[in-house]
């Protein structure tokens, strides 16, 4: 009993189903005939096309069209097949043959099953050329092999070594992910390592032995690993050689990267300027965190986590962002509410209104355009277009800060007004209405002197810094004030 034998989903063309097309055919003038025809089998994918095999010969069309048969026929008889002994070194051997619309053979595959090679000459997939085999040309023949059985899975058993190898580059592959972390560059995160490496395993049962699938399923995987490989220059460098090409390709990533982004240089100090000063320096932190997010490290699927977190965040902030702005709203419409006040209080707090409506208006937009982009089409579209913008990256940290730019703008004025009314409504100037005034200006340079103490804290604690500005002046008031032997001793009770 034959493999196919076993399998539901597999036919065996017989000789009368073959015979009818060349039988059709000879009725209409064609004298196409052949007594191969029950050589051939139809093997089906388990994706559901078919194939035909007749033990040597592997073809993707029709067989049983008389043309494409005598095409395949001239074909193999062109490149000796048809001399092949099954018996000796060709038992092992296969080829797969392509037909054009000519009914000229213009493709050949040959196929080594006993070495898990093939080439697209006989010289090259031979047994005596293994021996003779560089890693990297072995490494693509094989990858054409995998590629064959992937596509033709059902006619031959799974070959063995597919499983060793397939738990072999997993193993790797996991271990790669644990010592390099989010600088792994292999195909595979170390959570599909695992789940490919329980499913392999299950894979062993002999439940599957027949099973066309498992053979489909273990050649994708290993076709998929040759390619990485191929790409890696896998067997070509030495380990000082493969280290530093890995640090060059990524430098050369990054400086592609940031290339066509950034703007005119005479662009550059206005942009810094209007940045630092307009917009309070925060696209700088939208920037970091668009370049992040898109950054590659060789693997989409980080790509795709990276374009999902960063959707999540800007979410999360614009939505904090129209809840302070909306109440600030609120607040600021009260205050312009009150009669009799001065102009500077209605100004600060018309400016303020706008500035949060601008916020709210941005944010909600934002929100809504933002929250249903998950795709991956959709991340690769908004990069492009970020990087084909008039100002490149600067420009669109620029939009982005938008919803907080215009909420601190908010704030100050709002703050601007609210001092403005105090200082309105306390001015008869009197001895009470002056105290009055004190305290308030008192009072508010103490809570601003805090506020901007807890900015600026908050901004800078994430840099690392060796030397602190307070320690700078102590250290430049001590020199200024004690003598050379007075500061040797401060130094050492210091």
């Amino acid at each position: 009993m034959t493999r196919s034998d076993t399998l539901d989903t597999i036919a065996i063309l017989e000789g009368d189903q073959l015979e009818l097309r060349s039988n059709i055919s000879e009725k209409e003038g064609s004298s196409t005939k052949s007594s191969s025809h029950n050589d051939w089998r139809v093997f089906v994918h388990p994706q559901g096309s078919i194939y035909f095999s007749n033990g040597q010969i592997v073809v993707d069309q029709d067989v049983r069209d008389p043309e494409v048969l005598s095409g395949i026929q001239y074909g193999a008889s062109s490149l000796g097949i048809d001399t092949w002994n099954s018996e000796g070194p060709e038992r092992e051997m296969e080829v797969q043959l392509n037909i054009n619309r000519k009914g000229e053979c213009n493709f050949a595959l040959f196929v080594n099953h006993a070495h898990c090679v093939a080439a697209h000459t006989l010289e090259h997939a031979q047994d005596e050329a293994i021996a003779d085999m560089d890693p990297e040309t072995l490494n693509r023949r094989r990858r054409l092999y995998w590629n064959f059985m992937w596509t033709h899975p059902a006619h031959r058993p799974c070959p063995p070594r597919a499983v060793p190898d397939v738990c072999d580059a997993l193993t790797w592959f996991y271990a790669d992910n644990l010592i390099s972390g989010t600088d792994s560059v292999v195909p595979f995160s170390k959570e599909e390592c695992e789940d490919l490496s329980r499913r392999v395993k299950e894979l062993a049962s002999p439940c599957y032995e027949q099973s066309s699938a498992k053979t489909s399923f273990l050649s994708w995987l290993l076709r998929e690993i040759c390619s990485f490989r191929n790409a890696e220059s896998y067997g070509q460098l030495t380990r000082r050689e493969f280290s530093d090409r890995r640090q060059d390709k990524y430098k050369q990533h990054k400086a592609h990267a940031r290339s066509p982004n950034n703007p005119a240089s005479f662009m550059l100090p206005v942009l810094h300027l209007i940045i630092n000063t307009v917009f309070f320096g925060i696209p700088y932190s939208y920037m970091r965190l668009v370049k992040q997010s898109f950054e590659y490290r060789g693997r989409l699927a980080g790509m795709q986590a990276n374009w999902e977190t960063y959707i999540e965040r800007l979410v999360r902030e614009y939505s904090h962002f129209l809840l302070i702005s909306t109440v600030l709203l609120s607040a600021t419409v009260g205050l312009l509410a009150v009669p009799s006040v001065s102009r500077i209080v209605d100004v600060a707090a018309l400016v303020s209104a706008f500035s949060s409506l601008g916020s709210i208006i941005v944010g909600v937009f934002a929100i809504w355009r933002h929250q249903a982009k998950f795709r991956t089409s959709d991340s690769f579209t908004y990069m492009r277009n970020i990087q084909h913008n008039l100002l490149g990256f600067y420009g669109h940290a620029m939009l982005l800060s938008l919803p907080p730019v215009l909420l601190v703008w908010a704030i100050v004025t709002f703050t601007i007004s609210t001092l403005a009314y105090a200082l309105d409504s306390l001015g008869n100037h009197d001895v009470a209405d002056w105290i009055a005034v004190g305290v308030v200006l008192v009072i508010f340079v103490c809570i601003l002197g805090m506020v901007a103490l807890a900015l600026y804290t908050l901004t800078m604690i994430w840099t690392y810094h060796n030397d602190y500005w307070w320690t700078r002046i102590g250290r430049a008031f001590r020199k200024g004030i004690f003598p050379k032997r007075s500061r040797q001793i401060v130094d050492m009770i210091v």
